[in-house]
């Protein structure tokens, strides 16, 4: 069974100075962009696509500068389906697997994060899980999904890793530094367009991601093709927590505990061990300048046992972002009843 490494990380809140270089998924390659005819097919397929993973629709705003807000209007908490291993808040429809013999968060937890979540400036969304197969998925807070941005960058690099392509700089700058640069290099070493999105989605779907699927085509001019992927929060944890089962993941996660300072905001300002990979940048949608996202996926050591998260912010800036998922991070490490879960993976 395959250890999750973690190194312990100093706490220093910086921004990214240039999305252009970082984080911010803008693409620097010279990879031709598609025709129009393609561009509003991978549009529209993408867009069908992403209206059936999220549970509500984000709508078209006014004409907003880069760093406007656009809050997702997500319903209240609806019970899921009987056997679902997806539940929001204390209350499980499914049945938990022996990774996690009791509920991590619970309803007074469930109150206080929407005490947290009105004190914050945008729409948030957490979700966490034990690590390993099939483990239950608990979630808080009214943002379910959006944009990858540069948190795709990690089953990118594990396609690379799997297929033997990858270049080891590129590796460790895609992961550690957020470098858009170092990640489209990876991505054309897969060979791009469809045969790197199908590689990538395999990575997804070895960690035990059954439903997101990364584009083949650039949805948004200057942004890079894979950034643009939508998936949820609870597909995001799920697939966090599986990476550990697979043969890329540990990889992953050792690059993930050793992002530099100015980027380890989020479970990286809890104080505790985390291995983590942010993304940010202008659009909450897939294709669409529709608002600031902040995300974070990672795993965080809460009194000597692993969780895997993923949390969210519509923030309206970069600032914003970062300090809102810092607060969400501590309060998660707080709250969070890890006395069920294992020490160890369960693959």
């Amino acid at each position: 069974m395959p250890r999750v490494r973690v190194r312990a990380l100093a706490v220093v809140v910086m921004l990214c100075g240039a999305l252009a270089s970082c984080g911010g998924d803008g693409a620097p390659s010279s990879a031709a962009t598609t025709g129009d005819a393609e561009l509003a097919q991978a549009l529209k397929d993408n867009a069908e696509y992403y209206e059936r993973e999220r549970d509500a629709a984000v709508p078209e705003p006014d004409p907003l500068s880069p760093e406007s807000p656009a809050e997702p209007q997500v319903p209240g908490s609806a019970s899921l389906p009987a056997g679902s291993d997806e539940i929001d808040g204390p209350t499980s429809d499914g049945p938990s697997t022996p990774a996690s013999s009791g509920p991590l968060l619970s309803a007074a937890d469930a109150r206080s994060f929407e005490r947290l979540a009105r004190t914050l400036p945008g729409s948030e969304g957490v979700a966490v899980a034990a690590l390993g197969r099939g483990t239950r998925i608990e979630r808080l807070g009214q943002l379910r999904t959006g944009v990858a941005w540069s948190t795709a960058k990690v089953p990118v690099a594990m396609a690379a890793i799997a297929r033997g392509v990858a270049d080891q700089a590129d590796l460790r700058n895609a992961i550690t530094a957020s470098d858009n640069a170092a990640a489209d290099r990876i991505w054309n070493a897969l060979g791009a367009g469809r045969a790197a999105a199908d590689a990538t989605t395999g990575q997804l779907r070895a960690a035990g991601d059954s439903t997101t699927v990364v584009p083949a085509e650039r949805l948004r001019t200057g942004y890079t093709v894979f950034g643009q992927t939508a998936w949820s929060l609870a597909s995001q944890v799920r697939f966090v927590a599986g990476m550990p089962c697979t043969a890329t993941g540990p990889r992953l996660l050792d690059l993930m505990g050793s992002v530099v300072s100015s980027q380890r905001w989020g479970l990286g300002a809890t104080g505790g061990d985390a291995q983590l990979k942010g993304g940010w940048g202008p659009g909450i949608s897939p294709g669409r300048a529709d608002g600031w996202l902040d995300r974070q996926m990672g795993v965080v050591v809460v009194s000597g046992r692993p969780l895997a998260v993923a949390i969210a912010t519509t923030a309206p800036d970069h600032a914003a972002g970062t300090t809102a998922l810092s607060r969400i991070a501590r309060w998660l490490v707080q709250h969070v009843s890890v006395a069920g879960v294992p020490r160890e993976p369960a693959c």
